[in-house]
């Protein structure tokens, strides 16, 4: 059992300093262990949670139950993640100060999505959600620290391109497994627990070769809950090139989410598509989106090592995005969505080469509260999920193209701004070039 303490521990060289020569061997094991992780997290929430939903809504409530359910989900991801990196940066048990979080996150998390699965209404759906979102959130947080743990800053740009790619052909995994399983005739609930066995598998892969940090007892001060809840204040006036990475990375995914909540409504209600024919294109478009974003992440990592610089590449990227949603807000005719596929893509994988990369290097304390402060960094990945799903049915209802399943043209456009805005953020950071 891990025993855990929630004040900062003394920096000792010789016990909690950060280990940056992980190998080739963990460097596998953990981008491996990262798509895992987000097969099982992300194809709900772009794919197979809105089908269970709907399942168990009317057509005029889904848009709304689907909101309640994400909504609720976000905010628990919200609370969990800068809480448990908290915990982890404060772990002192055997196994280390992340294995722990790893382990228990994934199997608790695995349980979650089990409860979807089985669930037969809405409000048990919100309750395997959150369950997913907490644990799975635990796991997320001690995943991102080992990027100050473990690789050497030369070496960080390329392989944050590399966990932003798995974590972005990740979905194309699952919305290939859904639409193979659909296809198949086998049963819904399938569709949930195949990713979670892959998640389980990947991350005890990871767990069995990492050489984890250890933190002595003796190294960790008493508890003070005043001093700990204080702590994940990272104040924007103190650290602001922290909080304007936040910003940056909470506008780019707050237009993301707009679109991948929806995806397959917007394709069934514009289109006048039929579930299966939905996730057929859905899988099209996300091969595609995936072989531009693979290229364009690995391209934009190697670079971005090479010349020293962060900014330009997410600025690049965020613009690329925003103009893929603008394709997807006017597409008229299911073709059309390739190029705003291909724009997304490039824009995605160019940016996720560099984002944790970015973060990395104006990250507060990294020695000592990494998971922490890449926790509270994560809050700019739930918030997002739950903001706006919880306005995107206000945004659909807008004038008379809301007629026939909604105002998608009005989502998508608010998407895109917010995008670009996130790109102009990013000019303000100083400590990164």
């Amino acid at each position: 059992m891990a025993t855990l303490d929630a004040r900062p521990a003394q920096h000792d060289p010789a016990v909690a300093a950060p280990r940056r020569a992980g190998g080739t061997g963990l460097v596998i094991a953990y981008v491996a262990a990262f798509f895992a992780l987000y097969v099982a997290l992300l194809t709900p929430v772009i794919s197979t949670l809105a089908l269970r939903v709907s399942a168990l809504s009317t057509p005029e409530s889904r848009a709304a139950d689907l909101a309640l359910v994400t909504g609720v989900g976000a905010f628990f991801a919200f609370v969990a993640n800068p809480l448990a990196g908290a915990l982890s940066d404060r772990t002192t048990s055997r196994l280390g100060m992340r294995r722990p979080w790893l382990l228990w996150g994934v199997l608790l998390g695995s349980a979650g999505i089990a409860i979807i699965a089985l669930a037969p209404n809405i409000a048990v759906v919100a309750i395997g959600w959150a369950v997913a979102q907490t644990a799975f959130n635990g796991t997320q947080a001690a995943l991102q620290a080992l990027l100050p743990d473990q690789v050497e800053e030369r070496l960080r740009a390329r392989v944050s391109g590399w966990l932003g790619i798995a974590q972005n052909l990740a979905p194309l995994a699952g919305i290939g497994i859904a639409a193979w399983l659909t296809a198949s005739g086998a049963g819904s609930a399938w569709l949930f627990l195949l990713p979670t066995a892959l998640a389980i598998a990947g991350v005890l892969a990871l767990v069995a070769v990492l050489k984890d940090r250890r933190l002595d007892p003796a190294d960790v001060e008493p508890f003070h809950l005043g001093r700990f809840l204080g702590g994940f204040w990272v104040s924007p006036r103190k650290h602001p090139d922290f909080g304007w990475a936040f910003a940056g990375r909470f506008l780019l995914l707050f237009g993301f989410a707009l679109y991948n909540s929806y995806q397959v409504y917007f394709l069934q209600d514009r289109f006048g598509m039929d579930e299966p024919t939905a996730l057929g294109w859905q899988l099209r478009l996300m091969v595609l989106q995936a072989a531009v974003l693979l290229l364009a992440g690995s391209v934009g990592g190697s670079l971005s090592d090479r010349t020293g610089r962060r900014k330009v590449f997410v600025i690049i990227s965020t613009v690329l995005a925003g103009a893929g949603l603008l394709v997807f807000a006017f597409a008229g005719a299911p073709e059309h969505l390739y190029l705003g596929a291909g724009l997304f893509g490039a824009g995605l994988g160019a940016y996720f080469a560099v984002d944790l990369a970015l973060v990395t290097d104006v990250l507060p304390n990294k020695d000592t509260e990494a998971a922490k402060n890449m926790g509270v960094f994560n809050i700019a990945n739930a918030l997002p999920q739950s903001l706006a799903p919880a306005m995107a049915p206000a945004l659909l209802a807008i004038g008379p193209a809301s007629g026939a399943g909604g105002n998608y043209t009005a989502l998508f456009l608010v998407g895109a701004l917010v995008a670009v805005v996130g790109a102009v953020s990013t000019m303000f950071i100083r400590g990164a070039r």
